[in-house]
């Protein structure tokens, strides 16, 4: 069902990705494409019986870490179960620590229903304060949660997981935001 997606299926997956998330929450369409070539970002999806791009994970293979980034379901799908199915296979195959971002619950209906989804395959909730530095020099940092797969981080996990976030997937200064 899985399969890894390369950079020559990247406008699917991009156009998946515009269709879900508001500008803020995702890069532009060069940055986004370049992630491809960074040996640690890598794009999970699967297709349908007519060979398009369903849904899709990405993600970032570090130091004893899976960091998921963006997870969406073409739009037309939504609701039927797919992604709960894709997100369980996917999580069946991974090892060590996997951990995600969210808005936290109080935010919006969806934040909370994306949480209480999260929270039905096995993910934890942290109560650690964390920021999402900005996806681009035109976004803003964002307040978020973390939530973690199989039980609660320690906090020095969590420090340990916002680091290499921090590093590899933001090019951030870890300093900058704690």
């Amino acid at each position: 069902m899985l399969e890894l997606i390369d950079k020559s299926c990247f406008d699917e997956v991009y156009e998946i990705m515009r269709r879900s998330f508001p500008e803020n929450e995702r890069r532009t369409k060069e940055s986004q494409r370049t992630l491809f070539d960074d040996k640690a970002y890598k794009v999970a999806g699967v297709r349908g019986a007519d060979g398009r791009l369903n849904a899709f994970m990405a993600m970032w293979k570090l130091d004893g870490l899976t960091f998921l980034e963006h997870f969406a379901v073409a739009e037309n799908l939504r609701g039927a179960g797919l992604g709960g199915a894709f997100l369980d296979e996917l999580l069946s195959g991974l090892g060590g620590l996997v951990c995600l971002e969210v808005e936290p619950e109080e935010t919006t209906d969806m934040a909370a229903r994306r949480i209480a989804f999260y929270g039905r395959h096995g993910f934890i909730l942290n109560d650690y304060p964390y920021i999402q530095p900005p996806l681009g020099e035109d976004r803003a940092a964002q307040p978020l949660k973390v939530m973690s797969y199989g039980a609660a981080l320690t906090k020095e996990e969590f420090e340990s997981m916002r680091s290499q976030v921090y590093k590899a997937v933001y090019k951030a200064d870890t300093d900058k935001y704690l």
